[in-house]
């Protein structure tokens, strides 16, 4: 499916450093995309193969698919407003730039793949007003000017960058948050984040780290929209080519475990937590073959056992939570559909109605769900598992939870 009209094709040289050295590290098989929703069960979909790879020369790890962005971007059904503890963190965000940039209330603030505008929203309740988000998807600029986030549809680049400066000035702050691993043409996105910045401006880069993905068997989160897999070492790599360099890191819980990497156009001293991360990512062997090769022996292993607590409730009621994008790879990587997982509860009415790529899951409300008296609900969103779990208590169930990631997949017991 290589070549010119074709919905992907498949790299041999590194993301990175353009090196040749790029090697197999697993496949996943044919996998539908991620967030490709059916409206019917039956729907014909598109499955394209999912091989993680990693650079011997960079130590960077990354897919060997790329597909159409079009195709993945253009309508999105990943709203960030979502959860609960989305909001509550984007607040402590907004706390957190506006503290170590020393943002003025004039100052302009640019989010790039700003999505529904949750991270923005808290800005303007500080009283920074000065906001602009920029999103691919015309059904989220929508939910974003409802918001109250002005939002521009375009895939973010230079040119677009150059637009905004005409219009509105440079940026003080440039917040891109878990969208680099999803571009294809990232060079032209972080050339675009480095132009858009005043002199003194800060680049806010948010990231699973590749450290948790490897240490945690993070594997749920390798499909088609994410490209890249970025270790601390590996993501200031790419961005020092372009002149930003990074002086502090905080860690983020979403995604159930990343990073927060501040970047200046001037060096500075580096904090004590950024070197703290760094020096665990030395000595955790982040960016050894090794390692990763270890990485794909565990994941075989986890579909084993994710395989075995499934098949001791055949014949009951298995009732999921959280139709993730991310719950896709790993229930098409374990063959789980209907027939293991009755349906799949989700909170985002728009998903609701809808089937599960690949596997054919009805998606429901949480009220539609808890009807069906479920023997045991499987948590699939499990970086959102205390949540879910506190919720469904509160609505009354009191069975038990399999909880798929982090490490080795659980039971937990009422």
């Amino acid at each position: 499916m290589n070549g010119p009209g074709k919905i992907y094709n498949t790299i041999n040289k590194c993301r990175i450093c353009g090196a040749d050295s790029i090697v197999d590290l697993i496949n996943y098989g044919e996998q539908p995309l991620a967030n490709s929703l059916k409206k019917h069960r039956d729907d014909v979909e598109q499955k394209i193969p999912l091989t993680l790879s990693f650079c011997k020369q960079s130590n960077h790890v990354q897919l060997k698919e790329t597909v159409n962005k079009e195709l993945l971007f253009s309508d999105y059904i990943w709203v960030t407003g979502t959860a609960a503890s989305t909001k509550r963190f984007a607040k402590e965000f907004a706390q957190r730039v506006i503290q170590i940039t020393n943002l003025q209330s004039h100052e302009l603030v640019i989010e790039v793949a700003s999505n529904d505008g949750t991270f923005l929203v808290p800005f303007k309740e500080l009283g920074f007003s000065n906001v602009l988000g920029v999103d691919p998807a015309e059904n989220l600029k929508t939910a974003a000017l409802q918001n109250g986030i002005e939002t521009i549809t375009a895939f973010w680049n230079k040119n677009v960058s150059e637009e905004i400066i005409k219009k509105r000035g440079r940026a003080k702050v440039v917040m891109a948050r878990n969208v680099l691993p999803h571009v294809s043409q990232i060079f032209d996105v972080v050339e675009g984040i480095r132009c858009a910045l005043q002199d003194d401006g800060v680049a806010i880069i948010e990231f699973h780290n590749a450290g948790t993905i490897l240490n945690e068997l993070h594997y749920d989160s390798v499909y088609h929209e994410h490209l890249y897999y970025f270790s601390i070492n590996s993501i200031c790599y790419l961005f020092e080519k372009y002149s930003l360099y990074p002086f502090h890191a905080d860690p983020s819980p979403i995604s159930g475990g990343g990073y927060v990497l501040y970047l200046s156009a001037t060096r500075k001293n580096k904090s004590k937590s950024l070197l703290q991360f760094m020096e665990q990512e030395e000595s955790n062997k982040v960016n050894s073959h090794e390692s990763w090769n270890r990485f794909a022996e565990r994941c075989v292993e986890h579909k084993r056992l994710s395989r075995e607590i499934i098949d001791k409730y055949y014949g009951r009621r298995v009732i999921g939570f959280g139709a993730s994008a991310r719950s896709s790879t790993y229930l098409n990587y374990c063959e789980f559909n209907s027939g293991n997982i009755e349906a799949v509860i989700d909170n985002n009415p728009m998903k609701q109605g809808q089937f599960t790529p690949g596997s054919s899951i009805p998606i429901i409300s949480m009220e539609g769900g808890l009807r069906r008296k479920p023997d045991i609900i499987f948590i699939l969103a499990w970086n959102f598992r205390h949540e879910i779990i506190n919720l469904c208590r509160s609505k009354g169930y009191r069975g038990d939870f399999i909880v798929s990631f982090p490490f080795e997949p659980k039971v937990i017991q009422s």
